[in-house]
């Protein structure tokens, strides 16, 4: 049995799944290792072109009950904006595909296409999912207590994005949600 069927019939946060990671030995380090954890799972990911879906940063799809995230190379290509479309995918199933876990395809459009406020709530989720799982607030907080502190607030937020391997936009939204 694969590790992700035992999460059948369950909605799994962010913060869930890194309590049952930590729960089953898992040490979570920075920065958050997410191929290692989709691994874990055994979810396949599958990074090449597809010209039919050239516009789509990433998607998890179902067949024959066994999910797969594909990736789109082209629209992927910093290290950043992989781990973060590879944490949302994951976000995907644990919210929105494991709670019924029936054969299912969710494809994310760009962000740059989304930018005009037209987000549905599972990206929205989604998107939560993997900023809270890639950045897990205890963490940010620390971190950011260990900056030092006569650093400008840009010059932390970039050390910030290096540690924990995501973009400046992405731990600037992060720090706003937590209220730092």
């Amino acid at each position: 049995m694969k590790n992700y069927a035992k999460l059948k019939g369950s909605r799994i946060t962010a913060q869930s799944l890194v309590d049952i990671l930590k729960s089953s030995g898992y040490e979570l380090k920075l920065p958050v290792d997410i191929n290692s954890i989709i691994e874990i799972l055994g979810i396949p990911i599958e990074k090449k072109p597809d010209f039919r879906k050239a516009k789509v940063t990433g998607s998890i799809s179902m067949k024959d009950g066994n999910p797969k995230i594909w990736i789109n190379p082209m629209l992927n290509q910093s290290k950043e904006r992989e781990r973060f479309t590879l944490a949302h995918e994951l976000g995907h199933f644990m919210l929105h595909i494991a709670p019924t876990f029936k054969d299912d395809c969710i494809e994310d459009d760009t962000i740059e296409l989304n930018r005009d406020g037209n987000w549905d709530v599972k990206e929205m989720e989604a998107n939560k999912f993997a900023a809270e799982f890639l950045m897990p607030k205890e963490k940010v907080e620390t971190e950011f207590d260990i900056i030092d502190s006569s650093l400008s607030k840009e010059m932390k937020i970039e050390k910030l994005a290096e540690i924990f391997q995501v973009s400046r936009q992405a731990i600037q939204f992060r720090l706003q949600s937590i209220g730092l």
